[in-house]
């Protein structure tokens, strides 16, 4: 019975991690919590592995279901260890990346607009949590509008257009900025940084 918890265990995790790409940008501020679970999950599922691993060793591996449940357990902590996002990306499956412009600001907070392929584009807002906000643009000339914003309760907020000014950068990090706009009438807009274009 407890070998079966423990496969339960083992095997949620193992989904969580995995599928965590396809949603996690809907928790907004639960995400950080989520990851701290994660954290403590994770490190929990390594004590045990160590406690299956002392207790195979003492019976000279003989017994075959915790051998193969340690396994299972190995190659779970390994595959999180190297991979914690999961073994899909979820954002390539989402388009080829055309366009990407990035905002840091105080506090480690981070804002990514990218644009793919597919005429879809991502804004994805990491700081004390994880929001993120989809869409469809079309270009015109130096211009992207924003279209078909979800959810939905942000689509009379998000910005209509943003532009694209390219140069070269002092550093040669960026190739240029995106200023992305409320409206016709704003006159300040948001700065990004770009960091790829292949418009």
């Amino acid at each position: 019975m407890k070998k079966k918890i423990l496969i339960i265990f083992i095997f949620t995790f193992f989904l969580i991690i995995n599928t965590m790409g396809s949603w996690e940008g809907k928790l907004g501020i639960l995400a950080f919590p989520l990851f701290l679970i994660l954290v403590i999950y994770y490190f929990l599922l390594v004590i045990l592995f160590i406690r299956q691993l002392f207790l195979l060793i003492r019976e000279k591996f003989t017994d075959r279901p915790r051998l193969i449940t340690s396994i299972f357990l190995a190659a779970v902590l390994v595959q999180t260890f190297f991979k914690p996002h999961g073994l899909v990306d979820f954002d390539k499956l989402k388009g080829e990346d055309l366009f990407i412009a990035d905002y840091e600001g105080s506090g480690n907070c981070n804002s990514a607009l990218k644009f793919k392929a597919n005429n879809k584009f991502i804004k994805r807002d990491i700081c004390f949590g994880i929001d993120e906000i989809t869409g469809t643009y079309y270009k015109k000339g130096d211009t992207l509008f924003f279209q078909n914003i979800e959810p939905t309760t942000m689509k009379e907020k998000f910005d209509k257009f943003a532009i694209i000014k390219l140069f070269k950068s002092p550093k040669g990090i960026y190739i240029g900025q995106l200023t992305s706009f409320k409206n016709r009438e704003d006159t300040t807009g948001h700065r990004f940084d770009i960091i790829l274009n292949k418009f």
